[in-house]
This record gives C-alpha cells, structure tokens and sequence, in this order.
C-alpha cells in the first residue's frame, strides 16, 4: 500500500529534508568535541537567557510540539477535535492556571456560551456581534471570579486567591474558540459529537501540559531550538504520508469526516 498521497514534487521534498538536516547540523555542531561547538551554543541556543524569560519562551518552544501532537490525533489516529489550535492554548493556558483550575473554569465559559450562543441567533445578530457578544460575556465572568478572590478568607484548596487570580491569565480567545467551537458543534453534530471533541480536544491539551512540565524535555528545547524546524518537518510528514485515521470509527456520528487525501481537518475550519 502506497502511503504517499503524491502531493510533494521533487524540490519540495528536497525542502522537507532539509527541515530535517539543517537542525541535524546544528545540534552535531554543538557536540562538545567538535571546534564548532563555542560558536554554535552561543549563536543557536536559548539555554542562556535569564530564568524569568526561560517560562515565556517556553510557552513558544512548546507550540510546534503541540502541534505536531494535534496533528498526529487528527490524521494518524482520526481522532476529531474541536479545531487545530484550541489544544495548543488550551494546554498554554493550564500551563499558567494549574489543570484542574482551568478545567472547572473552562466548563463554566463553555456552559455560558453554549446557553447564550443561541440567544444571539435568535435576535438574529450578525456574526461580529454574536462574537463580541461572547467575548464580552466571557471577559465579565473572568472579572466576576477575580472578584471573588475578595470574599475568600485564606486557602480553601484549589479555590485560594492565587489560583483565582491565575485564573485571569486565560487567554480570552482561548475560551472563546472553545466555547464557539462546541457550541457549534453541539447545534449542528449533535450532542454526542460536542462531547466527545470536547472532552478529546481537553484531554490533548492536558497531554501537551504534562509533557510541557517535563524539565528534561523544556531543557532541550532550550538548548536546541533549532528542533523548531524538524516538527515542521514532522507535520508535513504526517499529513503526506501517516494519513491513517487509525481509531476514526470512535468519532460518533456527525458531520461528514474529510477524505484521506485532504487534510481539512486540521485546517482553519473545525472537522
């Protein structure tokens, strides 16, 4: 069987493998034997930058390497999520509120949009009203739980002032798409389907978070960011020659799966 799909013509495969043969050079070149391992380290690692930028920069490192995740679920397992990018900012966002707070927090915003989205299409709101519509709902709920903070009284476990004031660093479009995302789905798949890519789309990003708290693993990020290159180099891979859709007869019924051979799914449009 021919897994190819034939969409790469010579040059462009030549390009793929200097995706992959570049990073190569680069990470030989810092072997501590070679004479070209001083100047490589200086010019083509971060390990060296203050602690305080260390976390930022990792939330950057870490957004190939979730997507190269998303699309290995998406293509190779066929396992359907709520959309390419909610996982990412999903996990960024746990990363920065803690799991569990962010969990609960996210199924509040999801509930309230999935209760108004309706509601906006009733009065028959255009499109960039229903949106802002959302995102100002979802900016009050995140004012009204900061302002919470105010009535508790010490820690009560997860529920202290600084898991709810890390709460404010949600990305706001992150909860937007979410909600969007799954209130949409549930209008037009039904409910199992909104279920089962929400919970799917929650439980990639809370892979990409665990894997993200891995200090060996943001360590070599850090001292390899040339890597960036080869997970662009794995995605194309991927999509061109890993398009298996392995457990895709999980995904309940709902909107027509894209063929094979196209790789919409993990595009711009929801699949």
């Amino acid at each position: 069987m021919r897994l190819s799909k034939g969409n790469l013509s010579g040059k462009q495969k030549l390009a793929l493998g200097l995706l992959f043969a570049l990073p190569l050079i680069v990470v030989i070149g810092k072997w501590s034997m070679l004479p070209t391992s001083g100047l490589f380290l200086r010019v083509f690692s971060l390990a060296g930058i203050p602690n305080k930028m260390q976390t930022r920069v990792a939330y950057i490192l870490f957004v190939p390497f979730g997507a190269t995740l998303v699309v290995f679920f998406r293509l190779v397992l066929g396992i359907r999520l709520l959309g390419p990018f909610r996982p990412i900012l999903i996990a960024i966002a746990f990363q920065i509120t803690g799991i569990l707070p962010g969990l609960i927090f996210l199924a509040m915003v999801v509930g309230m949009v999935v209760a108004i989205r309706p509601q906006t299409k009733a009065i028959r709101l255009p499109y960039f009203a229903r949106v802002s519509v959302i995102l100002s709902a979802v900016a009050s709920i995140m004012i009204l739980v900061l302002l919470s903070g105010a009535w508790l009284d010490g820690s009560h476990g997860w529920m202290d002032i600084e898991s709810l004031c890390r709460l404010a660093y949600f990305p706001i479009i992150a909860l937007c798409l979410t909600g969007e995302g799954f209130a949409r789905t549930l209008s037009q798949e039904g409910r199992k389907s909104a279920v089962w890519r929400g919970a799917t789309t929650v439980l990639v990003a809370i892979l990409i978070t665990l894997l993200s708290q891995i200090n060996g693993l943001r360590s070599m990020f850090l001292y390899f960011p040339e890597l960036l290159m080869s997970q662009i180099g794995c995605i194309v891979v991927i999509a061109e020659f890993f398009d298996l859709r392995l457990l895709s007869r999980l995904n309940p019924p709902g909107a027509k799966d894209p063929p094979t051979g196209n790789i919409q799914g993990i595009g711009l449009t929801p699949a």
